[in-house]
């Protein structure tokens, strides 16, 4: 028979693991929701009902819709972190890898978002209520593209020399060219992934060491 201090510590780590499911599912039930109809538009009752939970549970993790929507910002960020992290395990040539990573992050947060007649609202909230949770969704990228652009770099599949950029520099500039791609009126996932792949041919041609172009 468990001890009484084994007995708690499970009963512990059960109530953590049933608040992070919880958590879990209401900031999955925001995102459809602010997808589906906008911030303002969305209530904390209608989370609720989308998430099948009591308005009453909300509060119990919640103060606010602020915190719905920072918590579901950090929930997208793990999703897409996750999704990176797969496509660093690839087996693939520079070009292939640096399209599924631009498409794992950029491509999923424009699934998400970005089709959306919502868009321009909900940027305007994650400026408002949520710059340190986009800041966070941003560093995955960072992290994932350098680490990236580092060991290809490490086994000779590029030279970055040839860019006569820095390694932060050329992923910035990459993230802007990746956010330049969405121009145009409410573009298919399928056209901003389109882009997304012209642009890591691009970006990868231009990082061929030479005799390789």
């Amino acid at each position: 028979m468990a001890d009484s201090s084994e007995s708690s510590g499970t009963g512990a780590n059960s109530c953590a693991e049933d608040a992070t499911t919880r958590i879990e599912q209401i900031a999955d039930a925001a995102l459809r929701r602010f997808a589906r109809y906008g911030f303002k538009r969305t209530s904390m009752d209608d989370i609720a009902k989308e998430a099948g939970l009591a308005k009453a549970t909300l509060y119990l993790h919640f103060k606010g819709k602020d915190d719905v929507f920072r918590a579901m910002m950090l929930r997208t960020g793990q999703r897409v972190d996750a999704r990176c992290q797969r496509v660093m395990a690839m087996a693939a040539p520079f070009p292939e890898r640096l399209a599924a990573l631009l498409d794992a992050h950029f491509g999923t947060g424009y699934a998400c978002f970005g089709a959306g007649e919502h868009l321009l609202e909900l940027k305007a909230v994650m400026t408002s209520v949520a710059s340190a949770e986009v800041q966070v969704f941003e560093n995955i990228f960072t992290r994932h593209a350098t680490e990236l652009l580092e060991k290809a770099e490490a086994a000779g599949e590029i030279s970055l020399s040839r860019s006569g950029l820095s390694t932060a520099t050329f992923v910035a500039t990459l993230m802007q060219a990746a956010a330049g791609a969405k121009a145009g009126a409410r573009l298919s996932c399928e056209t901003y992934g389109a882009r997304l792949r012209d642009l890591a041919s691009v970006f990868g041609a231009a990082l061929a060491p030479t005799g390789r172009d």
